[in-house]
């Protein structure tokens, strides 16, 4: 189980490395509201930038069978963190999944301060497409 200052750590660390991520997934849903509290399993989070290098030079515990290329993920204090890829063209903000491109919203990253979330839509948005992703748990 994870509590809110794992989260802090996991996003702390990577700002530390110059990787700026916003909070997605079920802590998000909790944090804007749009579940009740619960127990998580993991951290979800998102990467804004065109590519993976800056995270993968880094020295993390990283776990080699969700070396993706739309995802990374690694282990802090035994919990998995996960890194979904949120990159930019001209049609807006996207994530490339195996077998769907899914477009965020234009405020996904809407959210500032000391812990940033994806916006609402983003969340929501993102639920109801999960389904065509071609993966098997939702974030």
């Amino acid at each position: 189980m994870t509590d809110l200052a794992l989260v802090l750590a996991a996003v702390d660390l990577l700002e530390s490395y110059g990787a700026r991520t916003w909070v997605f997934g079920g802590w998000a849903e909790e944090l804007r509201g749009l579940t009740p509290p619960r127990d998580h399993r993991d951290v979800d989070l998102l990467y804004p930038a065109p590519r993976f290098d800056r995270l993968d030079a880094l020295d993390l515990r990283w776990i080699e069978p969700k070396r993706l290329p739309h995802k990374r993920a690694f282990v802090l204090d035994e919990t998995m963190v996960e890194i979904f890829l949120v990159q930019h063209d001209a049609d807006g903000w996207f994530t490339e999944f195996a077998r769907v491109r899914h477009d965020w919203p234009p405020n996904v990253f809407a959210a500032s301060g000391r812990l940033r979330v994806a916006s609402a839509a983003a969340l929501t948005g993102f639920r109801a497409a999960y389904g065509s992703f071609g993966i098997r748990h939702a974030a």
